[in-house]
Formats: C-alpha cells, structure tokens, sequence
C-alpha cells in the first residue's frame, strides 16, 4: 500500500447540482479505503478533514454536541480529525466552539464520562445537559460547515476527479490490489 496523494472524487459529484454530492463522493471514498483495511494516517489530511468534518456536522446538527460524543464514544483519534479537520478548513468560529465545548468534556471526570457513555442518550441526563449547546446553529448561521466543506473540496489543487471505473481503478492502485465491485 501507499500514500494517498490526491483527493478523489467522482465527475458526476463534481458536475452535479447537489453540493452535498462532492462531499459524499468523499466520504464513499474514505469509507470504502477504511473497509479495506487502508490505514487512515495514509489517506490524505484534505480527505480525512472533509470527511470527519461533516461526520462532526451531521452529529451536532441532529443532536447537539453531546450527541456527537456520545457516538464517537470521544475517542481522542476522532475529536483529533474533527479538530484538524476544523481548522484545516479555516473554520475558526467552528473551531473555537468545538475546543470550548471539548474543554468541558475533558473536564469529566473518568467516572462521569463513562456514566454518560454508557447511559441512555435520550431521557434525563444530567451529565448531557452539562454539554448541551445550542450555539452551533449560530455560528453555523455565520460560517456554514456545508458550503464550507464543498468549497474546500473544489478548491483542492490535489483534487482528483474521475468516472467511477477509474476511480476503482486508481484505488486499486493504492491499495495494491483489486477491489470487489
């Protein structure tokens, strides 16, 4: 295996109407080299950025921040990817809430983040209420992550776009091997 060294992406996210296409063409990407074992610190920084960027999004989006701890299990990798992620997009208003509202989970005690990990997520929940904030719309209002993350991705100078055969075809070629179609 090797190094990714381009972002890739398909022509039809890249032609299409649908800006959310782009970033989902990504994250196919991203997901399929994770199911095939790839190592993630070989995929791109840009492709990695984009992706947890909007795993981050469609989390608090849905369901807070609290949310988005609770199904990543706050696993430092991950809150490591989103926080790069956020500033490898220039997204510093996202940025300085995201190491705001981490702050206070890193403020838990061991015992309190595990209670809240392993509780129900809906119902009463102190531990969540302690990280319930409702300033992500607001700053997503000023500095949307969405379009931030489609223009990041088009503005790519590593930013490969390819029909779906030579997509598969070029990441076989990291990979080192075929891949099941």
């Amino acid at each position: 295996m090797k190094a990714m060294t381009h972002v890739i992406v398909s022509q039809a996210s890249f032609e299409s109407d649908d800006r959310y296409a782009l970033i989902n063409s990504n994250i196919s990407v991203v997901n399929l080299l994770r199911g095939e074992g790839y190592p993630d610190e070989l995929i791109t920084a840009a492709s990695r950025a984009s992706y947890w960027v909007d795993f981050y999004r469609a989390q608090v989006a849905n369901g807070g921040f609290a949310q988005f701890v609770f199904n990543c299990k706050w696993d430092p990798a991950v809150v490591g990817e989103v926080r790069d992620g956020l500033a490898a997009l220039a997204l510093d208003q996202h940025l300085a809430l995201f190491t705001e509202l981490a702050a206070t989970v890193d403020a838990f005690t061991p015992d309190e983040l595990n209670t809240f990990l392993g509780s129900e997520f809906f119902g009463p929940n102190l531990v969540r209420d302690r990280i319930t904030s409702g300033r992500f719309r607001e700053v997503d209002q000023r500095q949307p992550l969405f379009e931030s993350n489609h223009t990041f991705l088009r503005q790519l100078p590593n930013l490969k776009v390819l029909t779906i055969d030579d997509m598969f075809t070029e990441l076989e070629d990291v990979l080192g091997r075929p891949i099941a179609r």
